[in-house]
């Protein structure tokens, strides 16, 4: 087993699909015969979980979907693909990594997900840990994984939303609501998540005890580490202010001409955020009667 590979990750429990595309010539194309799915444990032992064929869904695409039975237990595992194109034997394999419950992340949209994932491996390479994380995920009480970042993610949005004005209802979920338009502003929720993970770190580490040294264990001084986890968070919000402003301002309909009542009120994005010749002297439209 290679415990340092990057593996997709499958929440236990968690129903999971995955997919392949046979290319011929450099278009999609199907292979010889069926495509067969394989998943073992990634051990010595290689213990196979299923082998099946994979669902053909169209021209040079198959899938197959581990079930909640097949993801019972945690641990790493190896998908792998076998098919024949022009009569050679080919082969594609997935490292998979099947973690603790999640239901906040399973219930969340394929790019809500993606969000979690890219935010999560700005953590998966920190010193700490055996195999990934921040030092926090080795005690018993600590419950830091996919599942903690999809609760963050929900505070995330939230912020965004009450930051400044205009005030705006995104959500995360699929259903009700407006869902956060990850395609157009996804880099800004990777950051908002970021700082939220980070907060998270700095208040998980306030309790974090001194060295008690004797004939008996002794502990680490890490209580440290909050200030350099607000090192790095004060960094990291600086980008998120400059990436929140873009994003309240282009919600904030300011590129159609509007009579300003009163003198109007161009907030914290006045001159010093606009143009001077487009913030102090806005085109006024008036009409004669």
């Amino acid at each position: 087993m290679d415990e340092y590979t990057d593996r997709a990750y499958v929440s236990r429990y968690g129903a999971a699909e995955f997919g392949l595309r046979v290319m011929r010539a450099g278009v999609l194309g199907d292979a010889d015969g069926p495509v067969t799915a394989t998943l073992q444990y990634d051990t010595p032992a290689a213990t196979v979980v299923f082998s099946r064929a994979a669902d053909h869904p169209g021209t040079g695409e198959y899938s197959v979907r581990l079930t909640s039975t097949e993801t019972a237990t945690p641990g790493p595992y190896i998908l792998i693909w076998q098919y024949e194109v022009n009569a050679v034997q080919e082969e594609g394999r997935v490292w998979l990594e099947v973690g603790k419950a999640a239901p906040e992340y399973d219930r969340l949209t394929d790019d809500m997900k993606g969000i979690i994932e890219t935010t999560w491996n700005r953590f998966s390479d920190l010193f700490d840990f055996a195999t990934e994380g921040p030092h926090l995920q080795t005690y018993v009480q600590s419950n830091f994984g996919r599942n903690r970042l999809a609760q963050l993610l929900r505070i995330a949005v939230g912020r965004l939303n009450t930051a400044a004005q205009p005030y705006q209802t995104y959500t995360i979920d699929s259903d009700g609501g407006a869902s956060f338009p990850v395609q157009q502003w996804g880099s800004l929720l990777e950051s908002a998540l970021y700082v939220e993970c980070l907060r998270h770190l700095m208040r998980s580490y306030v309790e974090q005890p001194e060295v008690q040294s004797g004939s008996g264990v002794s502990r680490l001084d890490r209580r440290d580490y909050m200030d350099r986890w607000g090192t790095v968070l004060q960094g990291e919000q600086e980008v998120l202010k400059s990436q929140l402003d873009t994003f309240k301002i282009a919600n904030m309909g300011l590129g159609r001409a509007r009579v300003l009542v009163s003198g109007g009120a161009w907030g914290r994005w006045g001159p010093n955020r606009l143009p001077l010749s487009q913030a102090a002297r806005p085109n006024w439209m008036t009409r004669m009667y």
